[in-house]
């Protein structure tokens, strides 16, 4: 996966960010941070991933002015989404590509990984910067620590 690490989506305000109350609005001192938490298989012909993935990929239109900072945690069957979603869909590898491109940042589960028995080189462009030790742990993180809103899916 190519990264930036501190890179934002760098998106306009639309409609649709307007709508945010003007408290919220003015608060603001950095982007708007969401985690979402795959966790589960991707349904039948990975639908569940493709909807998180076109959910994210709705979030920019929506963007408020101050930014916009996503994360996908996976863990569990959650990284079936790079190890067999991926692999098997070319437009699920080129959405999660295109997302990338734009600052979104996709993280494994470490012991996930080991205790699955799931290599890196079986997660489509996985490299070890995309691990974090426990992923429900770093959720938690994420949102107590740096405020990151949070998203099951």
């Amino acid at each position: 996966m190519a990264h930036e690490r501190s890179r934002r989506l760098a998106v306009p305000a639309l409609a649709g960010a307007a709508a945010l109350p003007a408290a919220a609005a003015g608060a603001a001192t950095g982007p708007f941070e969401v985690v979402y938490r795959p966790n589960q298989p991707g349904g039948e012909d990975f639908a569940c991933y493709e909807q998180m993935l076109a959910n994210i990929q709705n979030r920019p239109s929506i963007a408020p002015p101050w930014g916009l900072e996503i994360r996908v945690v996976m863990h569990g069957p959650g990284v079936d989404l790079l190890r067999r979603a991926a692999p098997a869909d070319k437009q699920i590898t080129a959405t999660i590509d295109d997302l990338e491109a734009a600052g979104v940042q996709f993280r494994i589960c470490a012991i996930t990984s080991k205790r699955g028995d799931i290599p890196l080189s079986r997660l489509c462009d996985a490299e070890e910067a995309d691990l974090v030790p426990l992923g429900v742990f770093e959720i938690a993180r994420l949102q107590r620590r740096e405020g990151f809103a949070y998203l099951k899916i």
